[in-house]
């Protein structure tokens, strides 16, 4: 089990290494707690992704698959459920939503 950012997320027997903490988007390094706006790209959008575009989001954690591609684990500010994961740490599915790096954009107050 990895705890980042109060949330508990499940290791993988093998795990080769362990997510970054940290990644640069736009010559800035970012990591939990990092506000953004998200900006899904459209070639992979979806129901989700179009509802989603311009909110602003925190990252929760950095993960980082067996292909070594790396995501950013956010939660929408504005989320209503948002208030009852934090009290209660713990993770309601359908809360959590994973961008590239590349589909964020830092907020000014970061």
């Amino acid at each position: 089990m990895i705890r980042r950012g109060g949330w508990d997320f499940p290791g993988f027997p093998g795990e080769d290494y362990p997510p970054p903490v940290s990644v640069t988007i736009a010559g800035k390094e970012v990591r939990a707690g990092t506000r953004v706006r998200l900006c899904p790209r459209q070639q992979r959008s979806d129901a989700f992704d179009a509802v989603l575009t311009g909110k602003t989001a925190t990252i929760e954690v950095i993960h980082q698959d067996f292909e070594n591609r790396v995501y950013l684990v956010v939660t929408v500010d504005d989320d209503p459920a948002l208030e009852q994961m934090q009290t209660q740490s713990r993770i309601m599915p359908g809360h959590l939503f994973f961008f590239f790096p590349e589909e964020v954009e830092l907020l000014e107050d970061s």
